[in-house]
């Protein structure tokens, strides 16, 4: 036990002096306070995702009128196996324990906040004398908390900063074999909240009396391909899960499906969660999701936890409230919906509160897409709810993800199991069937078992007149009813209206097959009608199937379309198979192209490609068709081509010229690059200042920025290298040896694009805002993040030319410069001409990062918060 820290100052006053309450809605306090005479103290756990201290848990005690608080980082335990560091904080006031919502960014312990347990503690021993020895006994009396506990200061290290404590459970019947804090959220419900509040009012504008609803069919969202404008619009994250319509009714809880189904049994621990809602009826609309460990919602695990009967590590988002208390609130506009939602309850545990974004829909899809995300939804916000499909609620995705009716299968081959493909299809809003292709990828093996017992109990002819064009049909399919729905994601479709590069992730039992209607994805494409034959088998090749030509070309001779593979329809390059080798990936360069520049380019472009998390923009039809920007594999990439992921930031990686190969088989055209190498991909080797020029400013203006770049940064002690980006910029790369951490790095990179541009406000912009940039250089820092990339160097560009990111020596960074000469053509006859690399040493650079005191960082004017560096040297003459 060590002796008490006097040092430390732990009261209200700390507490005041780190907050500005202008900015946060974190309480402020004028005077401790207590909760009254004879009444026990409570306790409150709050769990808190910060930005910068990442995720952890208070814990804290009333004492003496405020909170005595320590930062639990693993979170409290039942199990008193688990002995947690508990960092022991500021007193907070006795307000902070119903304090619930986000910290903004910039002011201390910036992130979201939410109330994991409360309740009431009992000190065993005197609780005064317990502090100042550094040993705190006391009994807890929460919803997930209870029983004996122990708070023991440890003995510091030599020059540690901190008091920490631990925090353990003792021995009694509340503990628990792997009680940690995740599995008591996951199975223990959160603190049950306050009695229903009594309305005397509408509890929103345009809200009518009325009975609850015993059903509710939902509305229903319409695919739109682009985001639409204006500040009409809410905008929220597209979440992938089972949509639900939950009714509450006097403790009584009902959860159905979109489709009608009672998952009330199936769903026990969440209906207990809705029971806990403060009301006495409501129905409530939302997404049933499974999170993976970086927050995104995965269809497929939320499957297996479903099978798996656990339910409690699910979370339901709530997006809307159509009844509260006896009001009907469907006529109300939705914001006006929301914000009674979002005042209903503190929204923990399985219950999740869905957010939305005001207008500006076009920058949250991008958002949304750069994080990996299905796409958004964009709701208009003064419409009231209406049932079915319309164009108040529009999707736009940011991959192809669409559910099909499952028409078929084929067998395996090898020492697979169960089924080799599902071969799916989709009705048109006349009710014909189209064929859609198969289904190879994404099947567990316990998957493809249970996917063959449902298809064996609906074998089936061959779908009466379904239509199809393109190759001919697999004749080794077994048809089944169209009665199973499968979600699939895919690469895009064909011209003949098959998809490409699809996956399986699950079975869709929300939906009935005829609900899988959707447009055909060329409607121009001649389709024939595929006749019935013999049971199970697919079709012959001698059948004369009946033409069925849509109605829409009623003058277009009748004929089968069939694709034919071209001559040399494979070929292997660097030992990887490359499939349809002479397609077109800009005019006139072809895959076999790309592959051979990257084998006479490869010993020069790996060091900054092969083991380093990379994401990808592909183009499978070329430059002309559709690009997507690519993080993860979803298990349907070659082999040679990594998955994995660092602090929750998904990658791709390679290790050498196979790689590159296997890149270029699946129409990988650009690679973009961590500043980090896979072995540290938390600490940045590599900067990048990436010069984007805004209308109206010459190529010459952008040279002259990079010198200015390159001069005040050799102002700091780092020297520079410059990299044409394939584009209209140039990028200013340093190197550094990876000491400081990825928040620490991005700092330092936006004080100084802060500094450039208040010191040359009419050249430099630090932000990305379009309406700014006209004849000014945006400086952009922000490729100097955990999971942010830049272009690698020697990667081509999908843009018209196939110019490439080319490295170059600051001698040719002149008025002269055409970054335009760069091209896949031309840079492999340039890098056997060159007799010194342009980026000679850049690996040997050993450079830290300036130490800028305190003292060197001054306010913007005008009151701005931004950092700033006053730099103390003038700088160098360019060499």
């Amino acid at each position: 036990m060590s002796e008490p820290r006097t040092s430390r100052d732990t009261s209200i006053r700390t507490y005041k002096a780190k907050r500005n309450f202008a900015v946060t809605e974190e309480p402020a306090p004028e005077l401790p306070r207590s909760t009254g005479a004879g009444t026990a103290p409570i306790f409150v756990v709050q769990k808190h995702a910060a930005h910068r201290a990442g995720l952890h848990w208070d814990f804290r005690l009333e004492h003496n009128g405020v909170l005595w608080s320590w930062a639990v980082r693993k979170g409290p335990s039942l199990d008193p196996r688990d002995k947690r560091i508990a960092a022991h904080v500021e007193d907070h006031p006795l307000e902070y324990a119903d304090f619930q919502g986000t910290i903004p960014d910039g002011q201390y312990g910036a992130g979201t906040v939410e109330t994991w347990d409360r309740g009431t503690w009992e000190p065993v021993n005197d609780p005064d004398a317990g502090m100042a020895k550094g040993e705190l006994t006391f009994v807890l009396h929460g919803a997930r908390l209870s029983g004996r506990f122990h708070l023991v200061r440890m003995k510091p290290k030599p020059r540690q900063r901190g008091d920490n404590w631990l925090l353990f459970k003792g021995h009694d019947a509340g503990e628990r074999a792997g009680g940690d804090a995740l599995a008591i959220e996951r199975e223990i419900p959160p603190p049950r909240a306050a009695a229903a509040i009594k309305r005397e009012g509408p509890p929103a504008p345009g809200a009518k009396r009325g009975k609850l609803p015993q059903s509710q069919t939902p509305q229903l969202a319409t695919l739109a391909e682009k985001p639409p404008d204006g500040p009409d619009w809410l905008s929220e994250i597209k979440l992938d899960g089972y949509r639900l319509l939950i009714f509450v009714d006097h403790g009584k809880v009902r959860v159905i499906t979109r489709n009608g189904l009672d998952w009330t049994d199936r769903l026990p621990a969440l209906a207990r969660s809705v029971a806990q809602l403060p009301v006495e009826a409501a129905l409530l609309d939302g997404e049933l999701v499974s999170l993976l460990d970086n927050g995104v919602s995965s269809f497929p695990d939320l499957q297996a936890t479903l099978s798996a009967g656990q339910d409690s590590r699910l979370y339901f988002y709530v997006f809307d409230l159509l009844h509260l208390d006896g009001w009907d609130l469907r006529p109300c506009s939705l914001v006006d919906r929301k914000l009674v939602l979002q005042s209903l309850t503190a929204w923990t545990g399985m219950l999740r509160y869905s957010d939305h974004q005001k207008g500006e829909s076009a920058a949250m899809q991008k958002e949304a897409c750069r994080l990996g995300l299905e796409g958004i939804i964009c709701k208009q916000a003064d419409a009231p709810y209406q049932s079915g499909r319309g164009h108040g609620w529009l999707k736009v995705k940011c991959t192809y993800r669409e559910e099909f009716v499952v028409l078929g299968w084929t067998p395996p081959h090898g020492s697979r199991a169960g089924l080799g493909a599902l071969h799916v299809g989709y009705y048109d809003n006349e009710g014909r069937l189209h064929y859609a292709g198969g289904v190879g990828t994404g099947y567990s093996a316990a998957e493809l078992e249970r996917l063959r017992g449902l298809l064996d109990k609906r074998s089936a002819d061959r779908p009466a007149e379904m239509l199809a064009a393109g190759d001919p049909i697999d004749p080794t399919i077994h048809w089944v009813r169209p009665e199973l729905v499968a979600e699939v994601e895919f690469g895009g479709w064909s011209g003949a209206g098959r998809i490409r590069h699809a996956a399986y992730l699950g079975q869709r039992e929300d939906k009935a097959a005829r609900e899988v209607v959707r447009e055909p994805a060329d409607p121009e494409a001649e389709r024939i009608a595929v006749t019935p034959n013999t049971r199970g088998a697919g079709a012959t090749r001698t059948a004369r199937p009946k033409i069925v030509m849509p109605p829409r070309q009623p003058t277009r001779p009748s004929r089968i379309v069939t694709a034919r593979a071209p001559k040399g329809s494979e070929a292997s390059i660097g030992g990887v198979k490359i499939t349809h080798p002479e397609k077109e990936l800009w005019p006139g360069i072809t895959k076999r192209d790309l592959a051979g520049y990257w084998q006479a380019i490869a010993d020069f472009a790996l060091p900054g490609l092969a083991h380093r998390p990379l994401a990808i923009v592909r183009c499978p039809e070329g430059i002309g068709g559709e690009h997507f920007f690519q993080k993860r594999g979803h298990g349907h990439l070659p082999q040679q081509i990594r998955e994995a992921e660092a602090a929750g930031s998904p990658y791709l990686a390679i290790d050498g010229l196979d790689g590159l190969m296997a890149l270029t088989q699946v129409s990988a055209i650009e690679l973009h690059a961590w500043g980090a190498p896979e072995s540290n991909p938390l600490h940045p080797d590599t900067l990048v200042f990436d010069l984007d020029p805004g209308e109206g400013v010459a190529f010459t203006e952008v040279v002259k920025a990079a010198q200015e770049v390159r001069e005040r940064l050799q102002a700091l002690g780092l020297a520079s290298f410059c990299r044409t980006t394939g584009g209209k910029g140039l990028h200013v790369v340093v190197p550094i040896t990876p000491k400081p951490d990825w928040d620490e790095a991005k700092a330092f990179c936006h004080a100084f694009a802060e500094t450039l541009s208040q010191e040359h406000p009419e050249q430099f912009l630090p932000t990305l805002k379009k309406v700014d940039r006209k004849g000014r250089i945006l400086l952009d820092w922000l490729r100097n993040g955990l999971g942010a990339t830049a272009v690698a160097s020697f990667c081509p560009r999908a843009r018209p030319g196939a110019t490439v990111a080319t490295p170059i020596a600051w001698a040719e960074v002149t008025a002269k410069l055409d970054p335009s000469a760069f091209t896949l053509r031309s840079v492999p006859e340039r890098v056997a001409k060159l007799r010194k690399d342009p980026w000679d040493g850049f690996r040997e650079l050993a450079q830290s990062l300036p130490d800028i005191p305190r003292e060197r960082v001054k306010p913007v004017p005008g009151g701005s918060k931004r950092p700033v560096i006053v730099f103390a040297r003038k700088p160098k003459k360019r060499a």
